[in-house]
């Protein structure tokens, strides 16, 4: 098993925590991607400031680069 950091809000998104996990290997249809670059957008910052209501939990950022590690057999 791999691990990882992983970023999370809060329930009230005042609170952002990186927090290390453990990755299961990639089912059918996933990949596993070491992240080489990420950036946050102005939808990020609506979400975080309540302006735009999503469900939880939900992974800030869509806009990223990496390596792919895996891919299911």
């Amino acid at each position: 098993m791999s691990t990882a950091h992983e970023s999370r809000a809060g329930p009230d998104f005042e609170k952002l925590s990186v927090e290390d996990v453990t990755l299961e290997p990639p089912r059918s249809g996933e990949v596993m991607i070491r992240m080489a670059a990420t950036g946050v957008c102005h939808s990020d910052l609506s979400v975080l400031h309540g302006r735009r209501a999503v469900p939880l939990p939900l992974a800030l950022d869509t806009r990223e680069s990496g390596v792919v590690l895996a891919v299911p057999a």
